[in-house]
């Protein structure tokens, strides 16, 4: 007579919970950035320029104040933007 192994409990259904991020570590060694890292920060880098060549359009159709407000207000919010990202990367 053989015995069978009881069955395996079952794996929890549902949602899981949320997990916390967690900052890669500064001192790993050979620590390369992903392709996912270089594509953010080229794209972070495009949102700049178009920025700024809005600045200069705005200064060259003598709209200077308009245009370095529009400029800080932009560069500002992808900065903030660039920084929240980087943070976790």
């Amino acid at each position: 007579m053989s015995t069978t192994p009881p069955p395996a409990p079952a794996a929890p259904s549902g949602p899981r919970p949320p997990r916390r991020n967690q900052a890669r570590d500064i001192h790993e060694a050979h620590r390369v950035a992903t392709p996912l890292e270089l594509l953010f920060d080229l794209v972070f880098v495009v949102a700049i320029a178009q920025s700024a060549a809005q600045l200069d359009h705005g200064v060259l159709a003598h709209h200077t104040a308009q245009a370095v407000g529009g400029y800080l207000l932009a560069f500002g919010a992808i900065w903030w933007a660039w920084i929240n990202y980087t943070w976790f990367a």
